[in-house]
């Protein structure tokens, strides 16, 4: 993020206030932008649009499901193993 927040001017890191509107740059305000922007894109909605997004869609929603595998735990993976067997085990028995 180096714009101006107000007016959109190239900023330079060191610089305190916008030589275009005068308005002054505020650190907090950056880094809760980029706080917000990391939990948006961490969101489902936020992987919903990266995978809408991208070039290759099949690749980037294979790429997010390996993500999602990876950040689950043994207990996350032995949830959805009952799931998926209880919901088996009711089309089983349907049929």
């Amino acid at each position: 993020m180096n714009k101006c927040s107000v007016c959109g001017h190239e900023r330079n890191d060191r610089d305190i206030k916008c030589p275009e509107c005068g308005s002054f740059y505020s650190k907090i305000t950056q880094i809760i932008a980029e706080q917000e922007a990391l939990e948006e894109m961490q969101t489902f909605r936020g992987r919903c649009k990266r995978i809408i997004n991208s070039d290759d869609v099949k690749q980037a929603l294979l790429a997010e499901l390996k993500r999602m595998k990876a950040e689950l735990t043994k207990q996350g993976m032995f949830a959805l193993f009952v799931i998926f067997v209880f919901v088996f085990a009711l089309v089983v028995s349907v049929l």
